[in-house]
């Protein structure tokens, strides 16, 4: 089954769990939330007979909180398994909201023009033209340089119309994570949470079922790059784990300045300047934005001014949660 059919069964498979538990309870305000949830799967399937991947992310996102209220609405037993059957839905509904999000992810992109292979005619526009007073990326890693074209470039960003249910769900998604978020940056002598979220948005889909570095299964050490991590611990690691080791694998915890402009450089930084060294707008950062039209890296190395990222850039979710 592809990904959207896998949504399909998963919610389906969730709609039966929910009928039984109809069935069984007395309490009636929570047969009520059940049978208005059971009616807005039914819903949400019939949308995805028709439903782009990225519609259907934004579809189980909306059926993640559907089954939440669900949860909470549950206030007296027996259960019978019951709330251990959505927990189980909820954590299978999550696990392909990042195997979605993977699909689509961004391949990093490297610097030297020897490393990049152009598999469609150079001649093809990959960016839409700047605004006024926005000059093409810099082909430099001086963050001096680089500051005050960020700020302007941040500034200037507005969301695509096209793209803002997308950039809604980035950023509802976003915002559900941001109390772990927070403890995790606490513990890292502050690492602002939107610049943590924003890099697991990218990685793996917000998925907290897996490695922060790549969306690999916490149940193992990480298999795709980087490999082997965490390199200390025992598997399964907790996503608090993976985050930490990645976050400290980049250093992250020693930087001091927070400010946009930086941030944007170390996320930038952290898919790699290849754009930025042949003068092309990185989507990484402003996929989705005015900034941005087409043109990226399809996997390691070998770069297509046709094809379009289907993944909010990290500047689009900052913009949007933190202005």
């Amino acid at each position: 089954m592809n990904l959207t059919e896998q949504l399909r069964y998963e919610l389906s498979r969730t709609i039966n769990t929910l009928r039984r538990r109809y069935a069984n309870t007395s309490d009636a305000a929570e047969k009520k939330t059940i049978k208005g949830t059971i009616q807005a799967l039914n819903r949400k399937i019939a949308v995805l007979n028709q439903a782009a991947l990225l519609d259907a992310a934004n579809t189980l996102s909306a059926a993640t909180e559907d089954l939440e209220r669900v949860v909470a609405a549950a206030r007296t037993g027996p259960f019978d398994g019951y709330l251990a059957a959505l927990e189980g839905h909820l954590a299978n509904l999550y696990r392909l909201s990042g195997a979605i999000h993977e699909h689509d992810a961004l391949a990093p992109a490297p610097e030297g023009e020897s490393e990049a292979r152009i598999v469609v005619s150079r001649r093809a526009p990959s960016v839409r033209p700047l605004r006024r007073g926005l000059e093409v990326p810099q082909a430099t890693k001086d963050y001096k340089l680089l500051k005050n074209e960020y700020q302007a470039y941040y500034d200037s960003c507005t969301v695509r119309p096209e793209w803002k249910g997308n950039v809604a769900y980035y950023v509802k998604r976003l915002k559900q994570g941001r109390a772990t978020y927070e403890q995790v940056g606490r513990d890292l002598n502050g690492i602002p949470w939107a610049f943590i979220g924003a890099i697991h948005g990218m990685e793996c889909g917000f998925n907290f079922a897996g490695h922060m570095h790549n969306g690999d299964p916490l149940t193992a050490r990480t298999v795709q790059v980087p490999k082997g991590r965490p390199v200390t611990g025992d598997p399964p690691f907790t996503w608090r784990e993976s985050a930490v080791d990645a976050l400290t694998m980049k250093r992250f915890h020693e930087v001091r300045d927070w400010s946009i402009p930086h941030m944007l450089y170390l996320l930038e930084q952290y898919n790699g300047f290849g754009y930025r060294m042949r003068q092309l707008v990185s989507p990484y950062l402003w996929s989705f934005s005015n900034h941005y039209s087409k043109g990226k890296f399809v996997k390691d190395g070998v770069y297509d001014p046709n094809a379009v990222s289907k993944q909010c850039g990290v500047a689009v979710m900052l913009k949007a949660v933190l202005a």
